[in-house]
């Protein structure tokens, strides 16, 4: 891990928090801790830390609330550590924001090893531009029709995820990194999102979808496509997070982020202005 680091560590647990001083302490980390959730929200606000460890059981408010408040405002990573081990906890802490889930007690190479691996997740989109062989980068007219790209210097390409099923493979070609639409202006390279000229405070997987609604225009992108090009698919315990697992509709978590960006836009799903629920196939710009 790096050093200089900043964690916030939320647990009702003396012992479990002594525990996480230690450990993420020795690894380089500067360790704030709390053990409710109101001083925990107000150690996030005050420290932007890099890492969130977060209880489900807390003596005021309960963890997913905790954890809802946090991604209002914050894309720090967020590990949640509890001693609840079910699926549907597991599932419902991923759908809430979190990065990734561990369950009491805690081993410590195990808890770096996690902590490790959240910290070298791109925060950024990492989808590759969607690009034609012999073009500059691609904007189909149905794009064309709808969300108007805006002229700016491109920067090297990403590599990252494939694209999803039908989607062209990408080439080593600059690709569009800002668009209009509505009002709504969005920036990848800055990672600046505005409405009206107001700042949007998008967590960064709101931010990523977003953008990736924008590039696609009034082409239609399926829930499934989304989870994959948003890198929302994980694995706890040999279970698919994310996908169809227990039976589980596997586009819950994008409906969540989707109801909290028109939210944020002040969007109305009967009278969309920007997002537009394509029944049985996905979403598309309104």
């Amino acid at each position: 891990m790096n050093d200089h680091r900043v964690v916030v560590v939320i647990d009702r647990d003396e012992e479990v928090r002594s525990v996480l001083r230690t450990t993420l302490g020795e690894a380089g980390f500067d360790v704030h801790c709390a053990n409710t959730g109101e001083a925990g929200l107000a150690l996030v606000r005050a420290k932007q830390p890099d890492t969130v460890t977060l209880d489900l059981v807390l003596p005021d408010i309960g963890g997913y609330e905790v954890l809802r408040r946090i991604r209002e405002f914050s894309d720090t990573y967020i590990l949640i550590i509890t001693a609840r081990s079910g699926l549907g906890a597991t599932l419902k802490g991923f759908d809430a924001g979190a990065d990734d889930y561990m369950v009491k007690p805690i081993r410590p190479r195990e808890l770096r090893a996690r902590v490790d691996g959240m910290l070298r997740r791109p925060r950024q989109l990492t989808v590759p531009p969607i690009v034609t062989p012999r073009t500059a980068p691609l904007v189909s007219p149905r794009l064309l029709a709808s969300a108007k790209v805006k002229t700016m210097p491109a920067p090297a390409p990403a590599h990252g995820l494939a694209i999803a099923q039908g989607l062209p493979a990408a080439q080593a070609l600059p690709a569009a990194q800002a668009f209009e639409h509505n009002g709504l202006e969005i920036n990848n390279a800055t990672r600046d999102a505005t409405l009206g000229g107001r700042a949007l405070q998008l967590t960064r997987t709101e931010f990523d979808l977003l953008f990736i609604l924008l590039q696609h225009g009034s082409g239609v992108v399926s829930k499934a496509e989304l989870v994959e090009l948003l890198g929302l698919l994980k694995r706890e315990a040999g279970t698919l997070v994310g996908g169809n697992a227990g039976g589980r509709d596997p586009g819950r978590i994008i409906e969540t982020h989707v109801g909290n960006l028109r939210r944020k836009l002040g969007d109305d799903a009967r009278r969309p202005r920007w997002l537009k629920t394509v029944r049985g196939a996905g979403y598309t710009l309104a």
